[in-house]
């Protein structure tokens, strides 16, 4: 059961995701000239790269060291509680980001 909600995790944000390149593409056109399937792969592989170094929660970790620091506390520690998140960095990776800049490279190619 795990898995399929894994899965349904991962095909939600790479709906998302799509849907985000297609209107960055999309205004991507309005604003100059060329073909909407190339523009739509670029973007496809921009977004796709993003959601991999964004994926997991290292970043928000690395925003909030500074403040811990400061405040003299040690390191924000990852908790059991995901919010709902099955996904983790990795499964982020290979179940959405790659098969974004995968497709993206296809379109952008084409």
């Amino acid at each position: 059961m795990t898995a399929l909600k894994g899965l349904l995790e991962a095909l939600v944000l790479v709906v998302i995701s799509f849907a985000v390149a297609a209107v960055i593409a999309g205004l991507w056109i309005a604003f100059g000239d060329g073909a909407f399937v190339t523009r739509f792969g670029i973007c496809l592989v921009a977004v796709g790269a993003l959601v991999a170094i964004t994926g997991g929660a290292s970043l928000s970790r690395m925003g909030s060291a500074d403040a811990f620091a400061w405040l003299g506390q040690g390191p924000e520690r990852a908790s059991d509680d995901d919010g709902g998140r099955v996904l983790t960095g990795v499964g982020i990776f290979l179940f959405v980001s790659v098969p974004l800049v995968i497709a993206g490279g296809l379109l952008a190619t084409a």
